[in-house]
């Protein structure tokens, strides 16, 4: 296990962005309202045509602390995330998506509870709000410790809540493909790792587009699958019980 060299580690949050002018300067002012200061900020721009690229930049001009960068070719969420990495000098990593908001106080209470309980891996419970940054009235709690089976099963894990030792990070591949790549990432760590630890708390808030991923349940089904098949490499019986286990749980929501 990896020791903190200090009370007051050094976090990197990687931030992957694409078309998402319109909310990035509430998602940054979020990051600079943390209560916790000894952060850097690794935007990395997905080639976007919304002028996102342009408007990070003049927005990093707020605080040096926000390093902003741009992909040769539009490659997709995952591979904007292994860039950043490959820029952060911190000893802890945090995702976050350009489109989702902190709490105040989430960079001190995580990385409080990683450094007292030794954790090298923790989430959060999240809140979903809309494109108007209005809370919807659904909250995504996380478990106080998930293994494997369970992240496989149910994946109670909210991205941009994550936060993780770059010595654990360092020791997996992160994944580049286009869509859930987060999961097959998270599923990847707990090869190595046995559990990823949560604080139930709501400590980011989710923003939950009508075209996103979450909205159509059938490209969920489709990428899950892929990463089943094709990353974890379970048969297709196996992948199939997995499908429908998801179906229950998360579209008729038995628990």
């Amino acid at each position: 296990m990896s020791d903190f060299i200090n009370k007051n580690p050094k976090v990197s949050i990687l931030v992957p962005q694409y078309n998402t002018k319109k909310v990035l300067l509430e998602t940054i002012e979020s990051v600079l309202s943390q209560t916790y200061r000894n952060w850097e900020m690794i935007i990395v721009d997905d080639c976007s045509t919304d002028g996102s690229y342009e408007y990070a930049m003049t927005l990093s001009e707020k605080d040096q602390r926000i390093k902003v960068f741009q992909l040769d070719c539009n490659s997709g969420p995952g591979a904007a995330r292994k860039y950043a990495f490959e820029k952060a000098t911190g000893e802890i990593i945090a995702f976050l998506d350009s489109d989702d908001l902190w709490m105040p106080v989430k960079l001190e209470r995580q990385i409080k509870f990683m450094y007292d309980c030794h954790y090298e891996f923790t989430c959060t419970d999240y809140e979903q709000i809309n494109e108007q940054s209005k809370r919807i009235g659904r909250t995504i709690y996380c478990k106080e410790q998930a293994d494997y089976k369970t992240v496989l099963r149910t994946c109670p894990v909210g991205s941009s809540t994550v936060m993780i030792t770059s010595d654990l990070l360092r020791k997996v591949e992160m994944p580049t493909i286009r869509k859930n790549n987060d999961y097959s990432l998270w599923l990847r760590i707990l090869k190595i790792y046995p559990y990823v630890y949560g604080i139930q708390e709501t400590l980011m808030l989710y923003r939950k587009w009508p075209q996103s991923i979450s909205y159509n349940k059938f490209k969920k089904v489709k990428y899950s699958w892929k990463v089943f098949r094709e990353y974890e490499g379970f048969s297709v019986i196996t992948s199939l019980f997995l499908i429908l286990e998801w179906a229950f749980i998360k579209i008729m929501k038995i628990k």
